[in-house]
């Protein structure tokens, strides 16, 4: 049961709307293309996506049925509203993932530049690369069956990402990392 969308919470709602700035909305964009390069396929589409959270959020001002309806806290200030619309596009980005269609092996060349311009030195490469081997034969010698499509996720962006990407439900990333930091702690006392 949704909450009820009164005139106060749609008028707040609305002045919030109406202080996003360029600025915002290309600060958005771009959050939208790193997460789309997290989970493997092309940035290009981050614009629409942003373009389907600002929808969404009107359709739901507008109609009062469907959308997506902000509670209070969402719209008090500036900064929360736009902490509920990143919210919103990583919900859209997640559901995206979980159509068969979005998924993608091919290769891509967008000229959006990588937001990991900023290599690391060899030395520290070789010693990820050599961190990656030990964690993930380890992590697969552990694992259910169940979490291993999220550890070869992971693994193929390992040195590009710092995220784990969300393969089947959210909570094996939530286990996967618990098998990973008793595995780093096993590997050198390593900690967070």
């Amino acid at each position: 049961m949704s909450t009820p969308f009164g005139p106060e919470l749609a008028r707040l709602c609305k002045a919030r709307l109406g202080e996003i700035t360029d600025a915002d909305i290309a600060a958005l964009t771009n959050f939208a293309e790193r997460r789309l390069v997290e989970i493997g396929v092309p940035p290009s589409c981050g614009e629409d996506v942003t373009q389907r959270a600002l929808h969404a959020v009107l359709h739901g001002l507008e109609k009062g049925q469907g959308g997506r309806k902000p509670r209070l806290d969402d719209v008090n200030d500036k900064t929360a509203f736009k902490n509920y619309l990143r919210g919103i596009v990583s919900s859209l980005l997640y559901s995206m993932t979980r159509t068969r269609g979005f998924r993608t092996t091919q290769q891509w060349d967008d000229s959006v530049p990588s937001p990991d311009a900023g290599r690391p030195s060899p030395a520290n490469e070789a010693a990820l690369r050599d961190l990656s081997e030990q964690l993930f034969r380890r992590l697969r010698a552990r694992a259910p069956q169940r979490l291993l499509p999220t550890i070869n996720a992971w693994e193929a962006v390992f040195l590009s990402s710092d995220r784990i990407p969300a393969r089947g439900h959210r909570k094996y990333v939530r286990e996967v990392k618990k098998l990973a930091q008793e595995v780093l702690l096993e590997l050198g006392g390593l900690r967070q």
